[in-house]
């Protein structure tokens, strides 16, 4: 059952939040207390002694106060989210993701809306409340690749990974392509999808894991499975941020290991599925426009709250001659490269014969930075399975 707490003098907003939660399976508390008067400390303490999965404070004329209380709750009580309502501004988004909100329900905001933010805050308040997986194989990871712009070949890192992937652990790597309108992974892969997004949205059937599976397409040469993107955009037009992340919450349950081809920047639906991540993989290459990009990214994810997240800073075509040096790079994004790809003719003609080039060079200083980005994400030895053996059980 889930518990919000609405820290509010406006009866409006009481009424409005019950209104829009009203198919909600929980409960909505109204605080009658005023947050400026009673003090941050106490505020959140007496808030959090409800034991509420979301609280959500505003609108209040004095924001500072409200921020201190986000700020508060981040760093005492991580598990519970926070939702401030305010004027949507830019400054106040940016000042209240930094404080640790999970975002900013506007005045004018439709149930719809706000329904949204709630979900995407209570999921987030639960996935802090589920303990940590014991010692051993990890479990259920989620890794989206990231790259602030295209054309940095996000695709190719992503695809090399799952196949690097899953030849240590085979069939239980699954790469799902979120570029929703122009998604390739398919064609990396050298086939054409029988099933895609799309499918799933019109099987009408319900959202879980087996009915999901099913509308997977396994590749046995890759030892994985492939979720891929819709044929065309406008199928794409059709699918919902919430639908989306409905899915990849739910099949990625049936799988250790999860990698996520995003598109360039961050979208509505990268955001559904940031909220799942265990890891991150962030993408730059060798040119200034690439680099800068790539800081703004870093940024936001911090503001996001995502800080706490791993996360594995790639350079693609590391040893490309353009008058920048690794040092340049890693000064300007105020951390150390993690995993360096080399340029190598290689790559473009794998991709050309939809093989990934991790498939069959392992040796090659670009495989083996693959080995090492999915030891990164992966820093467990692989057990002994067969993916025939685990394809004819199935």
């Amino acid at each position: 059952m889930t518990r919000i707490t609405v820290a509010s003098h406006s009866e409006d907003l009481a009424t409005q939040m019950r209104r829009a939660l009203s198919d909600n399976d929980g409960s909505v508390l109204v605080w009658p207390e005023d947050i400026s008067a009673t003090g941050v400390e106490a505020s959140v303490q007496s808030l959090a002694s409800e034991r509420p999965d979301l609280v959500i404070i505003g609108p209040c004329p004095d924001v500072d106060t409200a921020l201190l209380v986000a700020e508060q709750f981040d760093l005492t009580h991580p598990e519970i989210s926070v939702l401030l309502v305010a004027e949507p501004n830019a400054a106040t988004l940016e000042r209240a993701l930094h404080a640790g909100a999970r975002g900013v329900i506007a005045p004018t905001d439709d149930d719809e809306d706000i329904r949204a933010l709630v979900e995407r805050a209570t999921a987030a308040a639960q996935r802090r409340r589920v303990p940590p997986p014991p010692s051993g194989r990890p479990n259920n990871r989620v890794i989206p690749v990231l790259a602030a712009k295209g054309g940095s070949g996000k695709t190719t890192v992503a695809t090399n990974l799952a196949v690097t992937l899953a030849k240590r652990y085979p069939g239980d790597v699954l790469i799902i392509d979120l570029d929703l309108q122009f998604g390739d992974v398919a064609s990396a892969f050298g086939f054409e999808p029988t099933n895609t997004f799309a499918d799933i949205a019109e099987s009408r059937e319900a959202i879980n894991p087996t009915a999901l599976k099913a509308l997977l397409t396994p590749r046995q040469s890759e030892g994985l499975y492939v979720l891929a993107a819709p044929d065309s955009p406008a199928q794409a037009d059709d699918l919902q941020p919430d639908f989306v992340r409905d899915v990849v919450s739910s099949i990625a349950t049936e799988f250790p290991f999860v990698v996520i081809d995003t598109p360039a920047g961050i979208d509505e639906f990268t955001l559904e599925v940031l909220d799942v991540a265990t890891d991150l993989v962030v993408l730059t290459s060798m040119d200034v426009p690439s680099v800068r990009a790539a800081r703004k990214e870093l940024a936001a994810l911090e503001l996001l709250g995502l800080g706490h997240v791993p996360s594995h800073l790639v350079l693609n075509r590391a040893n490309a001659k353009v008058g920048l040096t690794i040092e340049d790079i890693e000064g300007t994004l105020g951390r150390p490269i993690d995993v360096k790809i080399p340029s190598n003719r290689q790559v473009p003609l794998s991709v050309n014969r939809g093989e990934p080039i991790a498939l069959n060079d392992s040796k090659s200083a670009t495989g083996r930075a693959f080995q090492k980005l999915a030891g990164l994400t992966a820093p467990i030895e692989p057990e002994d399975k067969s993916w025939m053996r685990r394809r004819r059980s199935e």
